[in-house]
């Protein structure tokens, strides 16, 4: 089994098993902190102004993929499991 092999088979085991309401957490904590980060080192290096639009384009991501990820948890992905 080759390398590319191996990240596939893990990508569909993980993307078929629900999400738990932990790993829901961790991921929205793990949001919060990734977009806190980020915008302070762009206010750092660019100002205020370009901050702004990296905390606000990065909340836009990470609510998406928040979102996405609650459904897949309620509903399952069995169309993996072909």
């Amino acid at each position: 089994m080759g390398i590319i092999d191996h990240f596939e088979e893990e990508y569909l085991d993980v993307s078929s098993s629900r999400a738990t309401v932990r790993e829901l957490l961790e991921l929205f904590v793990g949001a919060i902190g990734f977009v806190v980060a980020a915008s302070a080192l762009a206010y750092y290096l660019l100002g205020g102004t370009v901050a702004l639009a990296v905390a606000a384009i990065l909340a836009v991501i990470f609510a998406i993929t928040l979102v996405s990820q609650a459904y897949w948890a309620l509903t399952g992905r069995e169309d993996y499991r072909q």
